[in-house]
């Protein structure tokens, strides 16, 4: 799973896939909460989940792959 999430934030946002990994922060990934929101919505659109109350920008990948699964 944490496979497909990196894949995701990677192509719809641009970052280089070997900068992002399982311990990466969401809030390392933006610079406000506009796009921690854009991220949040993509991964619940690709994944079909509502995880706008359980995530924050302190949140890693990792665990965002765990919630998923």
């Amino acid at each position: 799973m944490i496979e497909k999430v990196i894949s995701l934030i990677c192509e719809e946002f641009g970052y280089d896939d070997g900068a992002v990994t399982e311990s990466t922060e969401l809030n390392e990934l933006v610079d406000d909460g506009i796009e921690l929101d854009e991220i949040i919505r993509a991964v619940e659109g690709e994944f079909y989940v509502d995880l706008s109350e359980e995530l924050s920008g302190d949140v890693t990948l990792g665990q965002v792959a765990a919630m998923l699964e």
